[in-house]
């Protein structure tokens, strides 16, 4: 998955952005850039710009139309093999202005409001390759990312601010038990089901408890794909887990939407082309036809003993998926990359398929 000017370039024709208006989008992008410079530096240097009410909303505006112009290619762009390539560069041009801008913006204080906030700022931070951008902002934005108590919570709730904790954990990766606690969290919420599932469904009303089952429905679905997505970024298993996540996924995302919760469905959406990005962007997946030597390095690399890494970065990911670094034809190979760019795991995953080479 990479970025092209030219992407960026045909994003301004689409009819969401064009709707905003030419100078109306390079007005948000320099108001962007002045609250981006002003975060950072902002009690080394005063600034002479001045912010204004309208502001905000004007914001809001603009990353709607350039969320808007990513749905659209959402499905491409969490498929390698996807046909549409148009598609697929625009979801991550859109994504990545998306990005600029809904960082910038104050997280809401309300609970809820806040927790799809959040939810959804990472998965654009993933479709628009800003992985590195959404780690800084978790490490400034910690108060937002905290899970809400599920003490007295309903049924409903306490899924929700569970499956928030895990996606959380999934984003940031800061080691094996952060995704090995996912699936404690998942066990939990199973062995809690029988106790609070009957009393959520018992409103006294048919349309109530009909909306509530298919809210649930949406839920139970999204915690089988956040376990299966969690389970493969630390064991490589199962082999293909496309077929399950896109199972659960789009099973939750028809609940949601039949219950009327538009930003519970929006949400799963985003969601959904996030765990398949983070599935294709994983050392498993990457290095899942080499060789065995190969598996067993990356299975050291995961190891919760270790500084487990879980997925490549960008160059990393280029030279693997698309270069073919590790293409068993080829003898030779120049690995040119700036610094920190990833190149000690090249070298050691190329040694290790050359190890297998070597006759016994």
């Amino acid at each position: 998955m990479s970025l092209s000017d030219r992407a960026l370039e045909a994003l301004n024709e689409h009819w969401a952005v064009a709707a905003i208006g030419a100078g109306e989008i390079e007005r948000a992008g320099d108001l962007a850039c002045q609250r981006l410079a002003r975060r950072a530096v902002g009690r080394q240097i005063s600034f002479s710009f001045e912010e204004r009410a309208e502001d905000e909303p004007f914001l809001e505006r603009v990353a709607l139309a350039y969320e808007l112009a990513a749905i659209e290619g959402l499905d491409e762009l969490s498929r390698p093999a996807g046909l549409n390539r148009e598609l697929r560069d625009q979801a991550v041009a859109a994504s990545f202005r998306a990005f600029d801008i809904r960082r910038l913006l104050p997280v809401p204080p309300e609970t809820l409001d806040r927790l799809f906030f959040v939810l959804q700022l990472s998965a654009v931070a993933y479709c628009g390759d800003r992985w590195s951008d959404l780690r800084r902002w978790y490490r400034e934005q910690g108060g937002a990312l905290r899970a809400p108590s599920v003490a007295d919570a309903e049924w409903d709730r306490r899924l929700l601010y569970r499956l928030f904790e895990c996606w959380v954990r999934l984003f940031r990766k800061e080691g094996w038990d952060d995704l090995d606690r996912i699936r404690e969290i998942v066990a939990g919420l199973r062995n809690d089901q029988a106790i609070h599932e009957e009393r959520r469904l018992s409103n006294g009303s048919e349309a109530v408890d009909r909306a509530i089952a298919l809210r649930l429905a949406a839920l139970y679905n999204w915690a089988k794909a956040t376990e299966t997505l969690a389970g493969y970024m630390l064991q490589g298993e199962p082999g293909d887990p496309f077929g399950t996540l896109d199972k659960h996924f789009e099973a939750g995302i028809k609940a949601a939407a039949a219950s009327g919760d538009a930003q519970h469905e929006v949400v799963l959406r985003w969601l959904h082309a996030t765990a398949r990005i983070m599935v294709t962007n994983s050392l498993w997946w990457a290095t899942r036809t080499i060789n065995s030597k190969t598996s067993d390095f990356v299975r050291s690399l995961t190891h919760r003993e270790h500084q487990a890494m879980f997925e490549l970065l960008p160059p990393q990911r280029a030279a693997l998926l698309e270069q073919g670094l590790l293409d068993q034809a080829k003898t030779a190979i120049v690995v040119d990359m700036p610094t920190s760019g990833g190149k000690t795991l090249l070298g050691a995953c190329a040694a290790e398929n050359s190890r297998e080479k070597i006759p016994h």
